[in-house]
């Protein structure tokens, strides 16, 4: 096949690039700089905020990695004509995540007219990147999936993605626990010990966006790894380090009382507030279905823990600090 990646030199898209060269197919990345394209990929210098070549006939296939507002979308739909089109959107979509297990049936709120125009007007230099969107990232995604079937219709896949994690992970949030365990020491843990969790293999979501564009499976499907806990994902990263850390289970609120943040202080620790609570405890069964197929949580682990040896003077982007640590430890004293 081949395959256009939009997004190629990311996280995501890298892998993806990576795993659809593996297989043999032609490989183009679309970048705006020509920078971090895999090899064995050829390189198609673009901003897809503005006027795009003409490219139909040249694909049989369409990866989307960053697409944040419809109106991407929609100039990209001009561009490439009749593609199969794997669009990846996010679990964020969903209007309240308040209940465990929700499939893609799940109610999801398109963006607003008025949330739609200040996504378009943000700097060109932007967006491509999620962080200028805020509040409006999930409403803006769902706005895409519908910009993406009007397009290209059953031709048409949206991934729903959940936490991806691994080497080149550039959010740092599982990193920080790989590498907090290896050093170990005492380290507070807000409780419950039960407390959910999914994430999956960034190579594992590539491989199973490769095969639905392969065999040109249209639909949505919520894309992340095994429900576990956060007993369970800490048990298994200390199990393939050697810094055997003290966990303390701590509650919530003596982390949030000494001014720490949860998901960004307090990495994959999800906000207590009701519409966010579950966003890490959806259903893949229509994923699993369509053949998803994850990687022993061991792996995923060793893979990060070797990347980050490697690269362990970098500061990490996010997690407590030393002494954020120790003040949350002072305060469970009597």
């Amino acid at each position: 096949m081949r395959i256009l990646i939009v997004g190629g030199t990311g996280f995501l898209g890298g892998a993806t690039a990576r795993a659809a060269i593996a297989a043999g197919h032609t490989v183009t990345i679309m970048t705006r700089s020509g920078k971090g394209v895999a090899d064995g990929a050829a390189t198609l210098i673009a901003d897809r905020t503005q006027t795009l070549p003409d490219l139909h006939g040249q694909f049989d296939a369409v990866i989307d990695t960053c697409g944040y507002a419809p109106d991407m979308v929609s100039t990209l739909a001009h561009a490439v004509g009749d593609v199969h089109y794997v669009f990846v959107s996010s679990i964020s979509v969903y209007d309240n995540l308040s209940e465990p297990g929700l499939d893609e049936i799940a109610p999801a709120s398109a963006a607003t007219s008025e949330q739609r125009e200040e996504a378009a007007n943000v700097d060109p230099a932007l967006r491509g990147t999620a962080e200028p969107y805020g509040a409006d990232y999930g409403p803006l995604k769902r706005s895409c999936e519908d910009a993406a079937i009007a397009a290209f219709g059953d031709r048409a896949t949206l991934i729903r993605l959940g936490l991806i994690v691994g080497p080149g992970d550039y959010t740092d949030r599982f990193t920080w626990w790989v590498r907090r365990c290896d050093t170990g020491g005492a380290l507070p843990v807000p409780d419950p010990p039960e407390r959910p969790i999914q994430l999956i293999d960034v190579e594992d979501a590539a491989q199973f966006m490769l095969h639905l564009a392969e065999c040109g499976r249209g639909g949505t499907f919520n894309l992340t790894g095994k429900l576990i806990t956060f007993q369970a994902m800490l048990d298994a990263i200390i199990a393939e380090t050697k810094g055997k850390p003290d966990l303390t289970w701590t509650p919530l609120k003596t982390f949030t009382d000494a001014g720490l943040a949860p998901w960004a202080d307090l990495p994959l620790i999800v906000p207590d507030k009701p519409t966010a609570r579950h966003m890490l405890n959806v259903s893949t069964g229509g994923a699993q279905a369509a053949g998803l197929s994850c990687r022993p949580l061991r792996e995923t682990i060793q893979r990060t823990l070797q990347w980050d040896r490697a690269q362990r003077d970098t500061p990490l982007k996010c997690g407590m600090s030393a002494e954020a640590e120790q003040m949350v430890m002072m305060a469970q004293e009597p």
